[in-house]
């Protein structure tokens, strides 16, 4: 008798932890994975969305496409400092764009959903920001449905004449050296043409 009870009080633990583990790899695989079999995994964005956006520590509106120009790409960075993976990927993130002033390549890092003081404490921690780098919020809650953005961090990389040329879904490991090596080839394309999202 009290075998049957031990049993099925075992069998009862292990059907609720592989249920949790089967909804914790669901919800993963839905947070940062498209499949390259499906049209999801497609760009659809065709080029920067115009839109105006506040610079954190000057209170300017600074527009995207204006921003854009004299560079020879730029990286949109769509984050919020409530998000723990944009949390993790930021120093990297910071890392990787201090190596991309040298390439003629800027940054916007676009806060959304979020608050003014919330940014700049989270912000404080990096110190001075590079030089090719402009912290922006989002106080019109466009951008995201502007760039079809459902969840954050996501990462999108635009040509010098404002093509959309490539999309990072969730964060990504930028101190990998093939982020550098690859984005000659990316910005020399200037096409969106059947690349698949990339995702980590």
């Amino acid at each position: 008798m009290r075998i049957n009870y031990f049993f099925k009080t075992l069998l009862f633990i292990v059907i609720i932890i592989s249920i949790t583990v089967l909804y914790a790899f669901y919800e993963r695989n839905k947070y940062y994975h498209n499949s390259e079999d499906t049209p999801a995994s497609q760009l659809t964005l065709k080029s920067l969305p115009n839109l105006n956006l506040v610079e954190i520590n000057s209170g300017k509106n600074i527009n995207t496409l204006e921003y854009l120009n004299g560079a020879r790409g730029l990286y949109v960075h769509i984050w919020g400092s409530w998000c723990a993976p944009c949390e993790k990927e930021m120093p990297e993130f910071l890392a990787y764009s201090k190596v991309l002033a040298d390439k003629g390549v800027k940054i916007l890092l676009v806060a959304v959903n979020d608050e003014e003081m919330k940014i700049k404490k989270f912000m404080a921690r990096f110190g001075s920001l590079p030089s090719n780098v402009l912290l922006v919020m989002d106080k019109e809650n466009k951008v995201m449905d502007s760039f079809g953005t459902l969840k954050v961090p996501e990462t999108f990389l635009f040509s010098s004449s404002a093509q959309h040329i490539n999309k990072f879904v969730g964060p990504q490991e930028w101190a990998q050296e093939s982020y550098i090596t690859r984005l000659d080839s990316w910005l020399s394309t200037n096409t969106s043409e059947n690349r698949k999202i990339e995702t980590h």
